[in-house]
């Protein structure tokens, strides 16, 4: 395994120690590495980079990814089976249409490009949504989708390519089941697209393997100015990336997104955050709230935050975490899990790793707000920060905790100190 151009971190299945065999899912998508969790039951198998694949890939997007030059109005039922017939298409929505509770499949989906290796997490750009879909203030409601067997999986299933994005959307009342990469509006959002104004209210669930979130469930994309009230879950154990509003977000930033609900994951979860999985080499994360949140995991789980999991660069600048909110967030989790903060778990680091990441990757926590923020179980709490390493950096936190009953302001649960071979 390597490091991938931008970062691109791929998952891998691992022996663990301890636990018996790990899926230390780390991948590109979001939180980390390796290749996806294979739902057939085939053994991964590991990529080889190839440094032209996303130049080339980019470049046929560009080609193929020509709008309408006037958007199609979608104003019913029978109008928004309009597009699925062209997935390159530029749409807007011009009323409110509740779908009856139907079970729809999703709008575009992920695919390989082919069967190599190099080629296993870039999106078959024929399959994928790379249109446009303005939402126009009105609302989508009332619906299901139900593909356990996909990857991809969401109202939009996969949206990539330049230019290609949804935007002021209201849903409201939907219940999504996927594999990996499975969120409430985008399963795979890829680079070039972007996610904006985009609101998820009333009672919904979304559940799936690996990366889920209720906007979006692995996401290169930037997300901003949208909120979701949802139950996210992973729905086996030794999992990565579970938020509410994204499961992993890696290279894309975050801003002025607000997320409530519930989050679930079992023994020997990973980048668990009430808002997002991850920041994972993302620039910033800034202007973010986590509020009204419980967060149930199983045993030896790690990384676990109010507002994210983790976060953090290898490379060039920390990842800012500014100004972010956690406010009447709970953590529920066993006694041999570790590294759990208000804001964030701490920077990526697994022994597993250890080779190819000696240290945990780095952050700047700065101006964040946590209050009425409890936890039982775990170990290595902070208020702020699980644990710092001295590679994430905390200022002007205002915070205080609940751990275990006792009440504490240390904003950073473990620091050098506690050695890297000690970690998970």
């Amino acid at each position: 395994m390597r490091v991938y151009e931008r970062n691109r971190l791929r998952l891998k299945l691992v022996t663990w120690g301890l636990a018996g065999v790990m899926a230390l899912s780390l991948m590109l998508t979001g939180c980390g590495q390796g290749t996806v969790p294979d739902n057939s039951g085939q053994e991964p198998v590991e990529s080889v980079p190839d440094s032209t694949v996303e130049t080339e890939v980019s470049e046929k997007i560009s080609e193929e990814n020509t709008h309408h030059s006037s958007e199609i109005e979608i104003s019913s039922k029978e109008d928004f089976g309009r597009i699925y017939e062209d997935l390159t298409a530029s749409y807007v929505l011009t009323a409110d249409i509740d779908l009856g509770g139907e079970v729809i499949e999703p709008i575009g989906h992920f695919e390989p490009r082919s069967n190599a290796p190099e080629d296993e997490e870039t999106p078959d750009i024929s399959l994928a949504f790379t249109g446009t879909f303005d939402g126009n203030g009105h609302s989508l409601s009332n619906f299901t989708i139900d593909a356990v067997d996909k990857n991809g999986v969401g109202l939009f299933g996969c949206i990539t390519g330049e230019g290609s994005w949804v935007k002021n959307l209201k849903v409201d009342t939907i219940h999504v089941k996927g594999g990996n990469y499975t969120g409430g509006i985008v399963g795979f959002a890829d680079f070039g697209s972007y996610l904006e104004g985009i609101e998820l209210t009333g009672k919904n669930s979304v559940e799936g393997v690996f990366l889920v979130g209720g906007i979006a469930g692995a996401s290169h994309a930037d997300i901003k100015n949208c909120r979701a009230i949802v139950d996210v879950a992973l729905t086996e154990e030794n999992m990565q990336g579970v938020g509410i509003i994204v499961g992993g977000q890696e290279d894309g930033n975050l801003e002025n997104c607000r997320a409530e609900g519930s989050v679930t994951a079992g023994d020997g979860c990973y980048s668990i955050g009430g808002l997002a999985g991850c920041f994972h080499n993302s620039t910033y994360a800034k202007d973010c709230t986590a509020e009204n949140i419980v967060i149930r995991t199983g045993d030896g789980c790690w990384l676990l935050g109010g507002l994210a999991g983790h976060s953090g660069t290898y490379e060039g600048a920390p990842t800012l975490v500014e100004n972010g909110t956690v406010k009447n967030v709970s953590i529920q989790t066993g006694d041999d899990s570790e590294r759990i903060g208000g804001i964030t778990g701490g920077g990526f680091y697994a022994s597993a790793y250890k080779e190819y990441y000696p240290e945990p990757s780095k952050s700047d926590i700065q101006s964040c707000s946590v209050s009425e923020f409890r936890v039982s179980g775990g170990r290595y709490v902070g208020a702020a920060v699980g644990y710092s390493y001295g590679t994430t950096t905390v200022a002007d936190l205002d915070g205080t905790m609940i751990w275990n009953d006792s009440e504490s302001e240390e904003p950073i649960g473990a620091d050098d100190s506690v050695k890297l071979e000690e970690l998970k």
